[in-house]
């Protein structure tokens, strides 16, 4: 405290008047609440991360020196570490560089993780030590910091670092390697699209081959599947028309399991975790038009459409037709919610698709499971991060999922941050950045459509907003887009009329 003190009262002095007065609104606030409520040791951690984030308006070096020395090197609650790292990530001080060059350096003990949210602040600033950080973050033996380091370089589309990320197409870590492939395609390597497209078809990831299908769609500006059977005329035609054989020959996928459909979604990846709505609407009806479901292709039809009467039933069918399609070497696991959840299986394992387990998934899923009560996302959520294939969670991170399929119907209305979107998106965000956990949303009716789109954005998911047959009353996100509600109504008044 003292050390910050001295700090602000160093800089009246040498500053201008607009500098003293923004200093003097931080001394107020410094007051009012580091000092006087900061130090109430029955103030609970969420508390402590509301009061840090109103340090965003004071971007000042006295405010990043007692957040670096009051927060980040003495506080033991990994939540407000990480906001403080957050906000200092914000600043825009020489003071702030120093600050997270010393928490990447480990200086102060701090574990991966806050290492990882440090390199990711490095994206904020332009100048050359930011650049040298995320360089070296990129050959780190972590690769929770890697990771970190890839979202850096994407952000901040430092171009110079294409041939770095390049290097770690061939990285051991699947997340890692698929991380890099995103990051090339935002960088437009387009030079090095001929690697990325290998990955793509040939790794022995699943999670890689959808990863790099996204950068190769990009790339390319073609909008082809996620099958690299349906690539291989692409392929040839690039070959052919390019002298000195860069493209090579095509390289034929061992298999080429394209992403499984779960409501238009292609869903891939080694280990996926379905986080599904039970709570009480979910037994509301869902309207089906069977004459236009028939007419349609038999790939773009509701799966059994004819036995669809219920939400719950729309969903469980469009997820039984993905455990169909998914390949039996991926992982699988359920967490269902209302304002609890319920995990299958219930030993925090996921289970490897066969014959077998794809019968008791089904078979879970067509018990009698109670549609009640209200929503908690959140501990839905930390529910799905905690399954394990084996080890600890945070330690051995990269042993569990990396892909969420979250489904509601509703809003956070129950559990711990049902008041706090913004932090239920920053947790989504964070796990996305330092675990690689992708998040795809589907929204059913008139659910939360900004923090649902959220989700899948920040996480690098897909976002796809279930449509009911003739919804005249509640076409769906009408609460969330005032200005499609206006055009809805004007829609209907015309048609009145």
């Amino acid at each position: 405290m003292r050390i910050a003190r001295l700090f602000v009262l160093a800089l009246h002095g040498a500053l201008p008047a607009a500098a003293q007065d923004a200093d003097q609104r931080y001394k107020e606030f410094f007051a009012d609440n580091m000092q006087f409520r900061w130090p109430n040791p029955e103030l609970t951690s969420e508390e402590r991360v509301i009061l840090l984030r109103n340090f965003t308006k004071h971007d000042i070096p006295a405010a990043a020196e007692w957040l670096l020395t009051e927060v980040v090197a003495k506080s033991d609650a990994g939540d407000v570490v990480r906001e403080a790292v957050k906000v200092l990530s914000g600043f825009k001080g020489p003071e702030t560089l120093t600050a997270m060059q010393q928490i990447w350096e480990g200086k102060l003990k701090k574990p991966p993780e806050v290492r990882a949210l440090g390199t990711l602040a490095f994206s904020k600033t332009q100048q050359v030590e930011g650049g040298n950080v995320i360089g070296q973050a990129l050959k780190e033996k972590d690769e929770r910091v890697v990771l970190a380091g890839l979202a850096a370089a994407r952000e901040s589309r430092r171009i110079a670092m294409k041939d770095e990320v390049g290097k770690l197409l061939s990285h051991k870590h699947p997340l890692v390697r698929g991380a890099a492939a995103i990051t090339l395609a935002e960088l437009k390597a387009d030079d090095l699209l001929p690697q990325i497209f290998r990955l793509f078809a040939t790794d022995p990831s699943y999670r890689v081959r959808y990863d790099a299908w996204v950068a190769v769609k990009k790339l390319s500006l073609n909008e082809m599947p996620c099958d690299p059977a349906a690539w291989e005329a692409w392929w040839q035609q690039q070959a052919a028309g390019e002298e000195g054989g860069a493209w090579g020959t095509w390289p034929k996928a061992k298999d080429p399991s394209p992403g499984a459909p779960f409501f238009g979604i292609p869903v891939l990846g080694d280990r996926i975790i379905f986080v599904l709505d039970i709570s009480q609407d979910m037994d509301n009806p869902w309207m089906v038009d069977h004459k236009a479901e028939r007419e349609k292709p038999k790939e773009e039809q509701i799966p059994n459409f004819f036995s669809v009467k219920t939400r719950w039933n729309l969903v469980t069918n469009h997820l039984k037709q993905c455990l169909a399609v998914l390949p039996e070497k991926i992982e699988v696991a359920l967490v269902l919610f209302n304002h609890q959840f319920t995990c299958y299986p219930d030993n925090g394992r996921l289970l490897k698709l066969s014959s077998k387990t794809r019968e008791a998934l089904a078979a879970h899923l067509d018990a009698s499971v109670e549609r009640s009560g209200s929503t908690a996302m959140y501990e839905a959520l930390k529910a799905a991060w905690g399954f394990l294939k084996g080890g600890n969670a945070e330690i051995n991170f990269d042993k569990g999922c990396d892909t969420i399929v979250f489904v509601t119907d509703g809003q956070s209305l129950a559990g711990e941050l049902s008041k706090r979107p913004d932090r239920l998106r920053d947790e989504v965000w964070r796990v996305a950045q330092t675990r690689g956990v992708r998040v795809h949303v589907v929204g059913i009716h008139n659910h939360d459509f900004d923090l649902c789109r959220e989700f899948a954005k920040v996480s690098g998911g897909l976002y796809v907003h279930a449509q009911q047959h003739d919804d005249t009353a509640e076409p769906q996100d009408l609460e969330f887009w005032p200005k499609k509600k206006k055009a809805f109504e004007e829609a209907r008044k015309s048609k009145r009329g």
